[in-house]
């Protein structure tokens, strides 16, 4: 990965600083970390722990809205279920072909990666990238957002965030 990545990083990093409360730190890692890694899509969902099933709290998403309730059930196929069933982070070059899910139309690519938001060995939620240019997303790419849902583990762990 080229450096020049780490300038964009620091902005991020500088946003978080000055954010004020939780939706508007969801919403800096689902804007800015994107740019950092190159992809263009980000959505990030934490666990209900009542339920299990992951909700969204924050994305970059157009084409789904301001203000969604979108709930994932453990019973449903996702990538997402695939990282929490396998309790690891994962980086796909091809959701078709290594998976075996259909592609969205609105994607460009069949690059994706889930990242697993914990504190310690609790999984509190997990953050998607999607769309990755230049032959999909690397285990460097994989680092930096593990980086910030390690972060973003650590705070939502000492907040109330099922209040979103």
């Amino acid at each position: 990965m080229e450096r020049p990545y780490l300038e964009t990083l620091y902005e991020m990093a500088r946003y978080l600083n000055e954010a004020e409360d939780l939706p508007t730190i969801l919403d800096t890692v689902v804007n800015h970390l994107p740019k950092v890694l190159d992809a263009k899509y980000c959505s990030l969902f934490t666990r209900n722990p009542s339920s299990g099933d992951l909700e969204i709290k924050a994305h970059n998403h157009i084409d789904i809205g301001q203000d969604p309730f979108i709930s994932v059930g453990s019973q449903r196929d996702s990538i997402m279920n695939l990282a929490l069933t396998r309790n690891s982070s994962l980086i796909i070059k091809d959701i078709e072909e290594e998976i075996g899910l259909q592609n969205k139309e609105k994607y460009s690519t069949k690059s994706f990666m889930c990242i697993l938001i914990r504190q310690k060995e609790k999984v509190l939620g997990i953050l998607n990238l999607a769309d990755k240019a230049a032959g999909g997303f690397t285990k460097d790419d994989m680092l930096i957002a593990s980086m910030i849902c390690d972060l973003l583990g650590a705070f939502l762990a000492r907040i109330d965030y099922r209040a979103l």
